[in-house]
């Protein structure tokens, strides 16, 4: 599920950002933790976004959609306007969370976003900010996980929590959010991969909560939700006794409700009246706790921890350490799959560009080698009908009468010549390429030429005739490459070629009853020079090539050229 080679302390832009934005969401967070009531929370929660996500604007909206806002906190802030300022209405708008009956507000060239707060597992209101620039992905990411501490804080107030908690107790738990957003700064800067990275924030976890143990759970694509190993303290013994289990959306059981329904699970065998008292025994543990683990809108698992060393057990405030342990850990989490695919774009285009320079060395070395032939062809054939020729004329004496014999000789070697150069012209441009039927029909022709060979030729064409030139000339120079190998190397009685349209490109099959050869040592065979221009052109263009043969049983050449490539 995840690769070990990546360290965090090598990639500089990685960890940057990184640390940056953990940088911003501590200071963002103890100035939460400074506010005594829901409102002051709210101003400060205002004031603190803009500098986390570097916005011009921003506004928390305490309420709903459906039953309105019936506090809005603008910032900056102006006094001279009301709480319903209407630019905190139309940022709201903007980021999607106007009135339910209203739909997005545009403001112009500025891009805003927003996230829900909540508090007990219920909505209570929205933040949202705007800034010309368009928001990145870790920008988005660390307004969710803002949202979530907002919402922790707004739970810690009177007017959100009826039992709440002491000023000293909240505090606590306030510096004790603030230590793990601390740790998984440092932890993630430590390097390593993402396990060890989750089994350091486990135990900075634990300690923090006074839990045994702390494990954290991940949802795999199969919606099984499996532990992951190295936790803090997970043996061997206690990790034996944890089994996968599915979680889905919708789901009823325990662990899909606090993944995909933001449940938070506390259970202890000394609650009064006891419950859960069978996941205690199934885990084998005396209290839990676990809350979602999650990186904005997508579910990741959850955070556990197990068997509190502390009197009174797990409290309400632990839980709040967890789920923002939860939520950081789901940003870096993110982060490091960004960076992941990030390198693995980057080795692609270095694959892709390593390929792009061989096709070009291929490609000159195919062209030189291509003209190499054409000289070769021309002098062993045509030029050398040409001398032979010259010679005979060479034996005539001046005056003399010429022979028959001679006459017909001499007749016979220009005819040949001549249709070497026709022939030789032809495979480089047939006359008729460009006509409308002009492919259909320089096939049928090269395909013709076999005739003197003995050669049984069956054809099977079936192409439209709408194709580009270039896509014309490209297939006939394989047809009369493959041809041609068949005619001067195979030593065949028959040749079946078959043209036709498959998968938006042109699909060849040129397959003869011939001699055959050793696939593997065609480079040391003659007419192999054919073969690698078969080759490089479908792979130049984009397509592909194949060639199947075996001693005795023929050849079978197939290629594939793209109709838009």
């Amino acid at each position: 599920m995840w690769t070990g080679g990546t360290n965090l302390a090598t990639a500089s832009p990685f960890d940057a950002a990184l640390r940056d934005v953990l940088d911003r969401l501590r200071a963002a967070t103890r100035e939460l933790s400074r506010a005594e009531d829901p409102a002051e929370v709210a101003r400060n929660a205002a004031d603190s976004v803009l500098r986390l996500t570097d916005s011009t604007a921003s506004v928390v909206a305490l309420g709903s959609r459906d039953r309105g806002y019936d506090q809005l906190f603008p910032a900056p802030a102006d006094r001279s306007h009301s709480p319903g300022d209407r630019a905190a209405h139309d940022l709201l708008g903007a980021a999607g969370f106007g009135p339910s009956n209203e739909p997005p507000r545009d403001r112009g060239r500025d891009a805003a976003i927003g996230a829900e707060l909540h508090a007990h597992g219920q909505p209570i209101g929205v933040i949202a900010v705007a800034r010309q620039a368009e928001y990145g992905h870790i920008e988005r990411l660390a307004l969710e996980v803002f949202a979530a501490n907002v919402g922790l804080a707004m739970t810690a107030s009177s007017r959100w929590d009826e039992h709440s908690r002491s000023v000293e107790r909240v505090e606590r738990a306030h510096e004790q959010a603030v230590e793990v957003l601390t740790s998984v700064s440092s932890h993630a800067a430590l390097g390593g991969n993402l396990p060890d990275f989750y089994g350091r924030l486990a135990r900075t976890v634990g300690e923090l909560v006074g839990a045994e143990r702390v494990l954290f759970w991940r949802l795999g694509a199969d919606q099984m939700l499996a532990p992951i190993p190295g936790g803090f303290r997970i043996d061997a013994t206690f990790l034996s006794r944890l089994k996968p289990t599915r979680c889905a959306p919708g789901g009823e059981d325990l662990a899909s409700r606090v993944v995909f329904e933001d449940m938070t699970f506390m259970a202890s065998d000394a609650d009064e009246p006891p419950r859960y008292a069978y996941v205690l025994e199934i885990l084998g543990v005396s209290s839990a706790i676990s809350v979602p683990w999650r990186a904005g809108e997508e579910r990741l698992g959850l955070v556990a921890a197990y068997d509190s060393t502390r009197p009174g057990g797990f409290s309400r405030e632990d839980t709040w350490v967890l789920q923002k342990a939860g939520l950081a850990a789901g940003l870096v989490t993110r982060l490091w799959h960004a960076q992941e695919e990030l390198q693995k774009t980057v080795d692609r285009l270095y694959s892709v560009d390593s390929a792009r320079q061989m096709l070009l060395k291929n490609m000159t070395t195919v062209v030189e080698k291509e003209r190499k032939r054409f000289v070769s062809e021309l002098h062993d054939d045509a030029l050398q009908k040409l001398t032979a020729a010259e010679l005979q004329v060479e034996r005539l004496e001046p005056g003399s009468a010429l022979d028959g014999a001679a006459h017909e000789r001499l007749r016979q070697l220009l005819d040949q010549t001549e249709s070497a150069l026709r022939r030789l012209v032809f495979e480089v441009r047939p006359p008729v390429l460009e006509a409308h039927d002009g492919l259909a029909q320089s096939i049928r022709d090269r395909v013709a030429m076999l005739a003197g060979t003995g050669m049984k030729a069956e054809l099977d064409v079936e192409l439209p005739d709408d194709l580009s030139l270039d896509v014309k000339a490209l297939v006939f120079r394989q047809v009369a490459e493959a041809v041609g190998n068949v005619e001067r190397h195979s030593k065949a009685t028959s040749v079946k070629i078959s043209l036709s349209v498959a998968d938006d490109g042109i699909l060849g099959v040129i397959q003869d009853d011939g001699q055959g050869f050793v696939v593997a040592e065609r480079s040391n065979l003659p007419g192999h020079l054919g073969l690698l221009a078969l080759r490089e052109r479908a792979l130049m263009a984009g397509g592909r090539y194949t060639v199947e043969s075996e001693p005795g049983v023929g050849t079978r050449v197939e290629f594939w050229i793209p109709l838009n490539g």
